[in-house]
């Protein structure tokens, strides 16, 4: 049995922070915002049926994130029958092999820095496979892997700047603006990148002085074949360049920027009218301009554009196309699994909402706004809720209608706090997908983390008490 929860290990963390979403349920009343305050009602328990009701109906909600998961999978099961794809990643590990830390702290600083201003983080993930591919060939470890990829996902989110699910979603609830404390923003993201980077340096040159056998490798996930094409390098180089090229303009902004060329143009090639038809429309169908609209099912699209073009280039058969996606369904279903339960801790917090009532009861522990109980409250709800739109409609206007004075900041800790809490908590998609990915233990990633996490702590409510 020790060896099977061993083996399992986030599955039965993420079962225990399940566990706690329901035993909640059962002790604290419910809460909710109404006429300025919050009313707190009735315990009601999550029960066997709701228990499984609820199960069911995440698959059903969060389809489109469990599609993704399973896209991506196939998109990289097909590359791994490129020859071309081979070579591109063995000519990067080469270019970058003795300059690992320079590696690492370029595509940490890219990722992060698109997350902070992107309108969707979790199509960063289309990227993480290729970038683990080259360090798992570079001799770089399964942490190192975590920490250059989904490490750097949540650096983005923690600091989050103008993008739409962190600031955007501040923005739209607490109707502050994008520009509000925007240093502060910028101090949490630069302070968040430069001491979690340090720790990914230091634990580097920590494994580069160990011996190959002790290093705990990268493991390949979509198993690389021998193929007989002579196809080079440059047809899947350039597919790849103009996939995360694509991928940049469409998940950015533009519009909060007050750049609307992409609007402009896609408007007109839409309309453009050929013997009187707009032949444009009818061809390309329902697209949206790059910064507008484009959501996770977008680079799902892509993907699958991409993977017919591969196959068309490298002459792979219909026969091993299909097994490559069935393949690589098969490898995304255990990411799928705690993708699944991660929700369903959220599906709890928002259906029986005790967060309130506890949030109301930290609170008032204080007379007038306190900046160490405001910090506690956003991140202990941020515990439990994986989408932060969740954590801001839960407490967000509870805690501004409370503190007239102090919207702004508040706005600005609830980022803070959802950020810091993701990093950690057995809710965070990202983070518990990222361990299933490389087979690290929650219980590895916590002795890593740990030290990171008490001096962002220390470094937001210092913040805090400047700004309030």
């Amino acid at each position: 049995m020790k060896k099977f929860w061993e083996k399992h290990d986030l599955i039965k963390v993420s079962g225990l922070m399940v566990l706690l979403s329901v035993i909640l349920t059962w002790i604290i009343p419910q809460g909710y915002f109404y006429s300025g305050s919050i009313q707190v009602g009735e315990i009601t328990r999550v029960g066997i049926f709701d228990f499984f009701n609820y199960g069911l109906l995440g698959m059903y909600y969060f389809t489109v994130l469990v599609t993704f998961l399973f896209v991506l999978g196939a998109f990289y099961q097909v590359l791994a029958k490129c020859s071309g794809y081979q070579k591109l990643t063995d000519k990067l590990a080469k270019a970058f092999k003795g300059k690992e830390i320079v590696f690492v702290l370029i595509v940490s600083f890219l990722i992060s820095g698109l997350v902070a201003v992107s309108n969707e983080y979790f199509v960063m993930l289309s990227v993480v496979p290729f970038i683990i591919t080259i360090l798992r060939k570079m001799g770089l470890d399964k942490l190192t892997g975590f920490l250059t990829t989904f490490g750097a996902i949540l650096v983005g989110i923690m600091g989050s700047v103008y993008d739409a699910k962190i600031t955007g979603t501040t923005v739209s609830t607490l109707n502050t603006t994008y520009t509000d404390f925007l240093w502060v923003k910028l101090v949490i993201f630069g302070v968040t990148f430069l001491v979690f980077n340090l720790f990914t340096v230091l634990h580097i040159i920590k494994i580069k002085k160990q011996k190959s056998a002790d290093i705990n490798a990268i493991e390949e996930t979509y198993t690389a074949e021998k193929t007989t094409d002579k196809k080079t390098v440059w047809p899947v180089a350039v597919i790849l360049s103009l996939l995360a090229i694509v991928g940049i303009l469409a998940y950015m902004p533009w519009t909060t920027w007050g750049v609307t060329l992409f609007d402009d143009v896609t408007t007109k090639i839409l309309e453009c009218k050929i013997f009187d038809a707009t032949i444009f429309r009818y061809i390309l169908g329902n697209v949206k301009a790059f910064g507008s609209e484009w959501d996770i099912f977008g680079m799902q699209i892509l993907m699958l554009m991409a993977t017919l073009l591969i196959k068309w280039i490298y002459h792979i058969s219909f026969n091993d196309l299909l097994d490559a996606f069935g393949e690589g369904f098969k490898k995304s279903g255990k990411l799928v699994v705690i993708l699944l339960m991660t929700y369903l801790v959220l599906e709890f917090t928002v259906m029986f909402p005790v967060m309130p009532t506890i949030v109301d009861w930290f609170m008032k522990l204080s007379d007038k706004f306190n900046v160490f109980l405001g910090t506690i409250s956003g991140l202990f709800t941020s515990l439990f809720s994986v989408e932060y739109q969740y954590t801001v409609s839960l407490i967000g206007n509870y805690l501004t209608n409370s503190y007239t004075d102090f919207v702004k900041q508040i706005g600005v800790m609830l980022q803070a706090t959802y950020g810091l809490a993701s990093m950690f908590t057995p809710s965070s998609a990202i983070l518990m997908l990222g361990l299933s990915y490389l087979g690290i233990t929650y219980k590895e990633w916590f002795k890593h983390i740990w030290k990171f996490i008490l001096i962002m702590l220390v470094v937001i409510i210092t913040l805090m008490l400047i700004i309030c």
